[in-house]
């Protein structure tokens, strides 16, 4: 008799569970596709932990990341909807300038004033109204300086501040 025949029978431990690939999957998507990346979190939370699949500190790990990109995504939706840069009247004043000719002739700065003063008329936020105002009152003396054949003193270095000051409200970064 060998030694082998009286060693007791080799056993092999028992498989262990892997690692859930919800828990990987969520983890994933929460840096790529929040949502589903939080949906899949949290079905994994419930199918992994101590006698089942392993991964839950993957699950909740991705369930808070999930959470602060929502979190993250809601509060800049909220930021830019509230902000003036989108205000109607910043959207409308900006096409009214952009759009208007480079001739300086009283009919085509009339219609820029007339756009300006509809863009300022469909402003949500006070100071974009009174921005916009201020750059339609100025298109206005331009008007009345060509037709009248002198500009009024003074007149584009103002036109200049009040396009800056309209350019903080409704620009991104300024």
């Amino acid at each position: 008799m060998s030694l082998d025949e009286h060693a007791p029978p080799h056993q092999s431990p028992p498989p262990q569970p892997g690692t859930s690939g919800l828990a990987v999957a969520g983890l994933i998507l929460a840096f790529l596709l929040a949502p589903i990346g939080f949906i899949l979190s949290l079905i994994a939370i419930f199918k992994t932990g101590p006698g089942r699949r392993k991964g839950r500190g993957l699950a909740v790990a991705g369930l808070v990341i999930s959470l602060l990109a929502i979190g993250g995504a809601v509060t800049a939706g909220l930021v830019i909807a509230n902000s003036t840069v989108a205000d109607p009247g910043c959207t409308e004043a900006k096409a009214a300038i952009l759009d208007s000719p480079s001739a300086a002739d009283p009919a085509s700065l009339q219609a820029t004033v007339d756009k300006l003063n509809a863009a300022a008329g469909k402003a949500k936020h006070d100071d974009v109204k009174v921005a916009t105002k201020a750059v339609a009152d100025d298109y206005a003396k331009m008007v009345e300086g060509v037709k009248a054949g002198k500009l009024p003193d003074g007149i584009n270095e103002k036109l200049q501040a009040d396009a800056e000051a309209f350019d903080k409200l409704c620009t991104v970064g300024s």
